[in-house]
């Protein structure tokens, strides 16, 4: 049975989430042990082509898949610390992962998130044809750990964080990701059902509604993957030193210094990657 990573990645003109995709591949094909395939764009190909960036793709990906950028008008405001910058967020299609992965086994991970452990190897094997992170554990903790951050609205069901799924080809599975697609182009329905805000379309969301369906609308008691270890996008990553991330976080009070080893981290401050990129480079080595 084939194993393995995909990524998805159609950049914008403030964030090259090409790049950071092949780290990402880069650090899970180092800990994991498994090849990675990459889904793209044309106009993000043109980009890599442009920027010398296609050679290390190539070397970095088994496979790259071509399909078409998501369409809709999906904007975000991306932080940088304390700083925000409003960019289109192309990420509707990941729905399509179940008939794009050349793989029977398939993790499906977010390109800012670095896997720097082997703990995700436990789960290849556990006989669960689909496996989501149970949910959000900030570097900090509670402290800054709100009710959205556990649930999809003020009323609604618990959220599952779609920054890592993994998933075999079965029925079951195609299923779930044919109902992946039916919330994402009911989106604006689905919100006054399950009460969020529609404004930004958010996989996470998606992804934890069509569970509940699958489910049968009751608590799954199945097999998950563990709870996503975050640094929010509010937080800046100023130092990669002897395979140590260092972290400036925001919290009340005062900012505060915290180092990360040996751990899987999912770093929502891209600007902050991309600015350690090469030394971040360097742990994939």
């Amino acid at each position: 049975m084939s194993r393995g990573v995909i990524l998805f990645a159609h950049n914008n003109r403030q964030v090259d989430y090409a790049r950071m995709s092949i780290l990402a591949a880069r650090l899970a094909k180092k800990n994991l042990g498994v090849g990675a395939s990459l889904i793209t764009d044309p106009s993000t190909m043109d980009w890599m082509k442009e920027s010398a960036v296609l050679d290390v793709a190539s070397k970095t990906f088994e496979k790259i898949i071509i399909t078409q950028r998501p369409s809709e008008n999906n904007m975000k405001n991306y932080r940088d610390g304390r700083n925000r910058t409003p960019a289109p967020f192309s990420n509707g299609n990941r729905f399509s992962a179940y008939h794009h992965t050349p793989y029977d086994r398939t993790l499906l991970i977010d390109s800012d998130y670095l896997i720097l452990s082997d703990r995700l190897n436990e789960y290849w094997d556990v006989d669960g044809d689909l496996m989501i992170s149970s949910g959000y554990n900030d570097i900090i903790g509670a402290e800054r750990t709100g009710y959205l951050d556990t649930h999809i609205s003020e009323t609604g069901i618990g959220m599952l964080w779609a920054t890592t799924v993994m998933f075999s080809k079965t029925p079951r599975t195609e299923m779930f990701f044919g109902l992946v697609e039916h919330v994402k182009q009911n989106y604006r329905m689905f919100s006054d059902v399950f009460r969020f805000d529609p404004r930004l379309f958010r996989n996470d969301i998606a992804f934890s509604i069509a569970k509940h369906i699958l489910d049968g609308y009751q608590p799954s008691d199945g097999y998950a993957l563990p709870e996503v270890f975050s640094v929010n996008d509010g937080d800046e990553l100023c130092d990669v030193t002897d395979g140590r991330l260092k972290f400036l976080l925001s919290r009340i009070g005062s900012p505060v210094l915290a180092t990360v080893a040996n751990r899987d981290v999912h770093v929502m401050n891209k600007f902050s990657i991309m600015r350690n990129y090469d030394k971040l480079m360097e742990l994939a080595l």
